[in-house]
């Protein structure tokens, strides 16, 4: 065939393709700065996406929120000084790869040399003067180690880890920040510092602070006002076995189960991520006018069964909210909010019939689902709660998501996600308060 008729059907079938045909693959853009990368990329069909890094030295994973699908973050590496290579990858919160990049980082040499003139001292088998402090920069550490002109310091969370090489000051002296911005507040760091020969010199672990958000100071609307609401955020750092009546109606007890659902990838315990919902709630309820009462604001604190019925009664509250994440290890697939109300106790039947309660329950649920874009999940009524069937109001244990389901799992622990939690609690509350005639 001649030339010009290849041509001619080239130029045609490029006319005919769909613009999607050819458009571009995404494309991850970086910029490169000692110890870090700065990264961008654009994923319109997407709100979440998890993104994992790692170098020879330093390794972490993030989950990044965008509104428009625009996303930007940070790669660092403190531990990073000789040419390395990075390794970007992107994934949905269902762990598929979407995008991938790797790229050099430069060396910076003129960090590589301990101090000059160093005194002849003999090397010490573990370090002095330890101090180890967190802060939003990182954890700052400070530590002497005569002897030694360069030591290992290693961070690890769950969520990253760090190998830095330090020099020693004049006076075999250390200081410096490790940055940990994927790691969680109420996670555990690691901390270890060796020689260069990977001898021991210390260990220990530092616990990240969790800093609650500070009480909103104005309203958005007055719409809850006089309204009383409980939220019981569930579980706490470590728990008392009781047992209990298992309600005020009822034979039987109810022992205390130990434990709690624990992350499957980020490792969190199901008590501090109730508590930082928790407390978005609290704030997010505030701001429409409501009074709000908490069963506890720390971790480190133990409120019994019966408290946790016995503080709203007591204050009494309108509607309380029991807040809990999910297991099922056996089929790490399921997902799903689940709305569990008292079915038999005395108490509640005071508070509505079953099909009252219902209502009340699938109104909640309905609201978290429109609020979260999570279609799974459902309403039971049960006596298996002893809180639900303690209280003198409308009581609601909520499942809020499954731990062991990867993407729940990190869901729930995304401030943007946990917002959207506490936006649709709060928006059920309003609900169910126009069905008990509390509000117009």
């Amino acid at each position: 065939m001649p030339v010009k008729p290849i041509v001619c059907l080239l130029l045609c079938l490029l006319l005919c393709c769909p613009a999607a045909a050819l458009a571009e693959e995404p494309v991850i853009y970086t910029e490169i700065e000692p110890h870090l990368v700065r990264y961008s990329f654009d994923l319109p069909q997407y709100s979440f996406v998890y993104v994992k890094f790692d170098t020879q030295n330093d390794a972490g994973s993030k989950v990044l929120y965008s509104g428009n699908g625009h996303f930007e973050g940070v790669c660092e590496a403190p531990g990073t000084f000789e040419e390395a290579r990075l390794g970007l990858n992107v994934y949905t919160l269902g762990n598929r790869l979407l995008m991938q990049t790797k790229l050099t980082l430069e060396a910076d040499a003129s960090e590589q040399s301990p101090a000059a003139g160093l005194p002849a001292v003999a090397a010490a088998n573990k370090v002095t003067d330890l101090a180890l402090t967190y802060s939003p920069e990182g954890l700052h550490y400070r530590f002497s180690a005569p002897g030694r002109d360069s030591v290992i310091l290693r961070c690890k969370s769950p969520q990253e880890w760090h190998r830095i090489t330090l020099y020693a000051d004049a006076g075999y002296r250390y200081e410096g920040v490790v940055p940990l911005p994927c790691t969680y507040p109420d996670d555990t760091v690691t901390v270890s510092i060796l020689t260069p020969n990977s001898a021991p010199l210390y260990e220990s672990s530092v616990l990240i602070p969790y800093h609650a958000p500070e009480a909103p100071q104005t309203l958005k609307s007055t719409e809850l006002m006089g309204v009383v609401v409980c939220i019981d955020a569930g579980h706490q750092r470590t728990t008392q076995v009781e047992t209990v009546q298992s309600g005020p109606n009822f034979v039987q007890t109810t022992t205390t189960t130990i434990g709690m659902a624990k992350g499957t990838e980020t490792r969190r315990m199901e008590s501090q991520v109730t508590l930082e919902i928790a407390m978005q709630l609290r704030n997010a309820l505030l701001e429409r006018g409501a009074s709000v009462l908490m069963t506890r604001e720390i971790q480190d604190t133990f409120v019994g069964m019966l408290d946790r019925s016995a503080i709203p009664n007591n204050a009494k509250a309108d509607f309380v909210l029991r807040l809990h994440c999910n297991s099922r290890r056996s089929n790490p697939d399921v997902q799903g909010i689940e709305v569990y109300c008292p079915l038999s106790s005395s108490y509640a039947k005071q508070v509505a019939d079953t099909d009252g309660y219902r209502l009340l329950g699938e109104t909640l649920l309905r609201a978290m689902q429109k609020a979260t874009g999570m279609p799974k999940g459902g309403c039971t009524l049960n006596d298996t709660y002893v809180g639900n069937n303690w209280s003198k109001m409308p009581s609601f244990l909520v499942e809020m998501g499954y731990m062991t389901n990867f993407e729940e799992d990190l869901l729930l622990s995304s401030p943007e996600y946990q917002q959207r939690l506490a936006q649709g609690m709060t928006q059920g509350i309003i609900e169910m308060a126009r069905l008990r005639g509390l509000i117009d």
